[in-house]
């Protein structure tokens, strides 16, 4: 495998809004209703809304994957949200990360964390922080090997379905830290 992560252009847009319908519906279509992941996919995902998102890179940050010229997973980062718990520090959300089935466990989504810190600690974040659905097991654990722990609990809407996320931080490592 010849993984490499890289931060997304506007010239992405369309890319971008692909691989996240793809993986988001791959990820969440068996505990939905075919209705509401449509209707979530549609505003989500919609190629202006990620061209303007993309754009606006004071708020956001993509990140994309690939295996060799094959795109397999992206990260959407945001600067523009907080909870208090984050005591008023500095601090970047990943508000999703995402990769393809076939490629889970082969280490994308460690490449897109480590990029994903790697970019909170160059912009002096004190945390890195994200929501989780509170079944997602397996996701919560990979974020836990990173250090991340809850902190508290957020709803999250897709449709007609109200789920539960937790929300996940840890503290960036740098030199004003240690």
């Amino acid at each position: 495998m010849n993984l490499t992560v890289r931060v997304a252009i506007p010239e992405d847009a369309t890319l971008i809004s692909e691989i996240g319908k793809e993986t988001f519906y791959e990820t969440w279509r068996p505990v939905n209703t075919e209705e509401d992941m449509q209707e979530y996919m549609k505003h989500s995902f919609a190629l202006e809304k990620i061209k303007s998102e993309i754009t606006n890179k004071v708020v956001n940050t993509f990140l994309i994957a690939y295996d060799g010229e094959q795109v397999i997973g992206y990260t959407k980062l945001r600067r523009d949200r907080w909870y208090a718990e984050l005591e008023g520090k500095k601090s970047l959300e990943i508000e999703r990360i995402y990769v393809k089935k076939s490629y889970q466990d082969k280490k994308a989504g460690k490449a897109m964390m480590d990029e994903s810190i790697r970019l909170a600690e160059k912009e002096d974040c004190y945390y890195l922080w994200l929501g989780v659905n509170v079944d997602n097991t397996k996701a919560i654990r990979f974020y836990e090997k990173y250090n991340f722990v809850i902190f508290g609990e957020k709803h999250f809407q897709l449709g007609a379905a109200v789920d539960t996320d937790y929300l996940m931080k840890k503290n960036v490592p740098d030199s004003r830290q240690s």
